[in-house]
């Protein structure tokens, strides 16, 4: 059984249908895009506090949170309050859809600060 960091296309096993897993870090001081997956997507927070949009809803999320996303709908983190440390997580994506953040617009595609706004 292989062990990795992370899994993506060139790194999962034939029989894995996960689309992609691994580790991600937001700084307080990074940047984010919103983004859609044609696949559903989860993430396990584990480490700091954010604000995240996922399916047109904000939600502050902290360890132990896991925020769903449903293939086809935004999602976004918006402002990080505490350095942001997570797990995500592709589901099996279907046959004919596309691979990696999809982006409605130029604008989404470009990454945006995460600095919060409101002096949090």
């Amino acid at each position: 059984m292989p062990v990795l960091k992370r899994i993506n296309e060139q790194t999962r096993p034939d029989w894995c249908r996960v689309t992609s897993a691994g580790v991600f870090k937001i700084p307080v001081t990074g940047t984010f895009d919103n983004h859609y997956h044609d696949c559903h997507e989860y993430w396990l927070i584990y480490k700091g506090r954010a604000l995240v949009r996922s399916e047109g809803v904000e939600y502050q999320v902290e360890p132990g949170d896991i925020v769903l996303t449903q293939a086809g709908e935004d999602h976004d983190v918006v402002e990080v309050y505490e350095d942001l440390e997570g797990f995500w997580f592709e589901d099996a994506t279907p046959d004919g859809g596309r691979i990696g953040h999809l982006h409605r617009t130029d604008a989404d595609a470009r990454s945006h600060s995460v600095i919060p706004r409101s002096g949090v």
